[in-house]
């Protein structure tokens, strides 16, 4: 993807999405400090107060706020439509920025029901969420790019909302009982909307529209896409009912299955792309996207023995189920997300500081906003950081995760330090000779 694929007439004033780079770089660091001081709860698999903690922080300040800011400047770029509002994106950011930091402070000291800090950032998190839905969808109902891509994206925003409602209806469930079921069932239900209808749905659209591209790759068979919409979305409501209605084990591991299906589908058409790229050499961007997809087999792994919980391996389900979100948040998004920063970010500010000054100055490429030897560093600190934390899990090992804490801080201090480079870079411009 060129400069001037992110570049048209729709894209949203830099200073809308900026913001949520910045945020997100400073809580990757927070979450890396928090696992070394909660090293001796995860291995125990104890989701206690320290743990959602570190988990909130993780998907509402590292994951969800960056996406946040990269859709902002996706969505008027590939569905040609300019964002309906960007003082609602910067109200969405002030408060998911805010209700990230008091819920998870609120967490990290005492528990779900007993702190007014945690319904506070709860609150702020759900107008946060319904102004981003608001602001996404209505866009998006002005565009008449109505591509399968484009459909996950939406309907990923859909399940964002259901899955923020479910939250809050846990939070208060906790204090007034309302319906029969347990918080812990509901959590299951809240954890499958999250995952799968939020993050993945909204992962699949975004990387099979920024993939190709950034590949340099034509002639997809786009019915791999439109197989895994309806596998995935099928099968979630599916096991969304039968979690509630009938949780046998024996149906959850069939649709699991059906959206198994769904994401291997997804798996090919990237892979095709791959296979088909233009771009022979992978630049550390795409180094570290790709790296994003091995991950993402063992993501599936461990879903589905945390899902069929083999009487055999009963000893390690609770770490199955501990793997799979980390395999997943830490793992695969992170990936991902450290990958497509370089492919965005870079390109975003360059074209503030330079779009006007071409051809009239001799100006610096997008890639030499930020130090490559930087970013190739953190390349192997973080295959350190994710294969020694999954070790240590398994290993039930406080050290081990404590040494995967470390490598976690070096990758996310260096991401931090090349992403705030290219925010502070200043206009370089030399007379053309």
């Amino acid at each position: 993807m060129s400069a001037a694929g992110l570049s048209t007439k729709n894209a949203p004033s830099p200073s809308v999405v900026l913001p949520h780079y910045a945020f997100g770089a400073l809580a990757f660091i927070a979450a890396s400090i928090m696992i070394f001081f909660a090293a001796d709860n995860i291995v125990v698999s104890n989701i206690g107060p320290k743990v959602l903690s570190i988990t909130h922080v993780l998907v509402l300040g590292w994951v969800t706020m960056i996406i946040f800011g990269a859709l902002y400047q996706l969505i008027p770029v590939v569905m040609e439509i300019k964002l309906y509002s960007e003082k609602l994106a910067l109200a969405s950011f002030f408060l998911l920025g805010g209700g990230t930091i008091l819920m998870s402070w609120g967490f990290w000291n005492t528990y779900i029901a007993e702190t007014y800090l945690t319904m506070a950032g709860g609150t702020m998190i759900i107008i946060a969420v319904i102004l981003f839905a608001i602001n996404t969808l209505k866009s998006a109902a002005k565009s008449v790019n109505k591509t399968i891509e484009n459909k996950f994206i939406v309907s990923s925003v859909f399940w964002l909302l259901i899955t923020v409602l479910v939250g809050i209806f846990i939070i208060a469930n906790a204090s007034h009982p309302m319906i029969s079921k347990s918080n812990l069932e509901l959590l299951k239900i809240h954890i499958q909307f999250g995952i799968i209808g939020w993050f993945m749905m909204l992962v699949i659209g975004v990387s099979s529209t920024l993939m190709p591209m950034f590949f340099i790759a034509h002639q997809l068979n786009k019915k791999y896409l439109k197989t895994a919409y309806y596998l995935i979305n099928g099968g979630l409501i599916a096991l969304i009912i039968a979690l509630y209605v009938f949780p046998n084990q024996y149906l959850i591991f069939a649709l699991g299955t059906i959206i198994l299906a769904g994401m291997i589908f997804y798996i090919k058409y990237n892979y095709d792309a791959y296979k088909k790229r233009l771009r022979k050499k992978l630049d550390i961007g795409m180094k570290l996207s790709v790296f994003a997809f091995t991950i993402l087999f063992s993501t599936l792994l461990f879903g589905v023995l945390s899902a069929i919980k083999l009487d055999i391996l009963s000893d390690f389900n609770m770490k199955f189920n501990l793997a799979y979100g980390i395999s997943l948040f830490l793992g695969f998004l992170t990936s991902l997300i450290l990958g497509q920063m370089y492919k965005t970010l870079p390109f975003i500010v360059w074209l503030q500081k330079y779009q006007d000054k071409v051809g009239k100055y001799k100006i610096p490429l997008p890639a030499e906003l930020y130090s490559e030897k930087v970013a190739d560093a953190h390349y192997y600190t973080f295959f350190v950081a994710i294969v020694t934390i999954l070790v240590g899990v398994f290993l039930s090992s406080t050290f081990i995760v404590q040494i995967s804490a470390v490598a976690f801080l070096i990758t996310s201090l260096l991401y931090g330090y090349n992403t705030f480079v290219i925010l502070t870079h200043k206009q370089k411009l030399e007379p053309l000779k």
